[in-house]
Order: structure tokens, then sequence, then C-alpha cells
């Protein structure tokens, strides 16, 4: 279990809790009536979904589609 805390990219997780913190503050200020907060809103959202994206694709094991087709072999 130690190992697998140790393998996460802390930078992303604080990367994506950055992000949603930011989201949620122009989303309370667009609802307040400023319509200029929708763009850092998306940008924020948008920052949060692809670090997400790269902590799954992290956790994933590597699937080898380098290594050569053993099918032949089997012959």
């Amino acid at each position: 279990m130690l190992s697998k805390v140790r393998s996460v990219s802390w930078s992303s997780v604080a990367t994506v809790v950055g992000a949603a913190v930011v989201a949620l503050l122009c989303l309370a200020v667009v609802l307040r009536g400023r319509p200029w907060a929708w763009f850092p809103f998306g940008i924020a959202v948008a920052i949060a979904v692809r670090e997400l994206r790269v902590l799954q694709r992290a956790r994933r094991r590597h699937v080898g589609f380098d290594e050569p087709d053993r099918r032949e072999e089997r012959g």
C-alpha cells in the first residue's frame, strides 16, 4: 500500500485540487452575475480534466504494444 502512495504524482493531485477550487470560485462569481468569469472557469475545468486523465493513465498497467507478436511462434 505504501508503494502506491509513493507512486502517486502529488503535483498532479495538487493541480487537480487547485483547479477545482478555482473553478468553484469562478462558478460562484458567474452565479453572482459576472459573465467574464466563464473564461477562467473553463480554463480551470480543462486543466483539472487533463490532470485527472494523467493520473488515470499513470495507474494503468503497461500494455506493451511495442513487444513482438508471439502468436506466430506457437505454430
